[in-house]
């Protein structure tokens, strides 16, 4: 009888060890370029997944933003991406350079901090307006970015296109580092206030903003806030700029595959311990809170991103449910 037991245990034991573990379901967040706070808050929250929600596995990787990210999610190569708002309701409704394959299989998660396109040249520098540029260096961000777009958008609001002016596809950090050498006249970069890129930029080298202030450019471009630039922001920047603005929102796809319980789960997760991954930036813990998580978003939510919020008390737009 307990030689009979000793090979019972021996083989549930044997069994037991031939079993695998429980798989853990791996998923990559798309964010943006090292220089800015996305970049960071994505690693961020990360961690705090693989912290706190069991059976999951995340990693960040670094992009050049929204339609490299909306591109990844699209094809099923990220998992979560960040992208600016007009860029995914672009895609999401198949309009301008979507027309005619329309990404649906995006889906909302939460909003984040809000995206800046800040205009800055050199303090000196005869460049008062975005008319201003014809004929200069202008720098745009890197290709196929959600900066660069938006740089079109301003830079054909004033009758401009890249003929009209000598344009550089740069990185954030390398159009900081080219309007310090003299390598460009002006640089438009869509980023969070005082980012750790402009904060280097301004506090050694003496820096004007260029407005957008026309209310045609906001009736044109209505997913575009006029916010200003407070004064005092930057160094040597004394009055309030106004500058175009968007959300930067949290975006998932069909093609990853997430169940509402897995989505669900992920949110819990992250909003139970905010703490961990809002405080990487300044911007992120000021525009990124649980009250506005569905404010201003233009694509449905992810269905169980739908019943956490509701859940939680929010309102949650009809628009958004899908």
């Amino acid at each position: 009888m307990k030689k009979a037991l000793i090979i019972c245990t021996a083989l549930a034991l044997g069994l037991a060890l031939a079993l695998p573990a429980a798989a853990e379901k791996r998923i990559s967040i798309g964010t943006a370029g090292t220089a800015g706070a996305l970049y960071p808050m994505g690693v961020a929250m990360a961690e705090t997944v693989n912290r706190h929600v069991p059976g999951f596995k995340a990693s960040a990787e670094a992009s050049s933003a929204s339609l490299e990210n909306i591109r990844n999610l699209a094809q099923g190569n990220v998992d979560w991406a960040i992208s600016q708002n007009e860029v995914a309701f672009l895609a999401y409704n198949g309009q301008g350079k979507y027309k005619g394959r329309a990404v649906s299989s995006l889906q909302s998660l939460f909003g984040t901090l809000l995206s800046w396109a800040q205009i800055f040249t050199s303090a000196d520098s005869p460049i008062n307006s975005v008319k201003d540029f014809k004929g200069k260096r202008i720098g745009v961000g890197a290709p196929g970015s959600g900066g660069e777009r938006a740089a079109q958008k301003i830079l054909s609001y004033y009758g401009l296109t890249y003929k009209d002016i000598k344009p550089e596809f740069m990185s954030n950090a390398e159009m900081v580092a080219a309007l310090k050498d003299g390598t460009l006249d002006a640089f438009i970069i869509t980023h969070p206030l005082k980012s750790a890129a402009l904060l280097d930029l301004t506090t050694s080298y003496k820096v004007k903003m260029v407005p957008v202030a026309d209310a045609g450019f906001y009736k044109k471009y209505p997913f575009f806030n006029k916010v200003d630039v407070p004064a005092g922001t930057y160094r040597n920047v004394d009055k309030p700029v106004p500058t175009p603005t968007s959300r930067v929102v949290m975006y998932t796809s069909t093609k990853a595959g997430l169940s509402a319980d897995e989505v669900y789960a992920l949110l819990k997760g992250l909003w139970a311990n905010t703490g961990e991954w809002t405080g990487t930036h300044p911007a992120v813990k000021k525009y990124t809170t649980l009250k506005d998580a569905v404010k201003g978003l233009q694509v449905p939510l992810h269905p169980g991103a739908v019943k956490f919020y509701k859940e939680k008390g929010l309102d949650v737009p009809a628009k958004l449910i899908k």
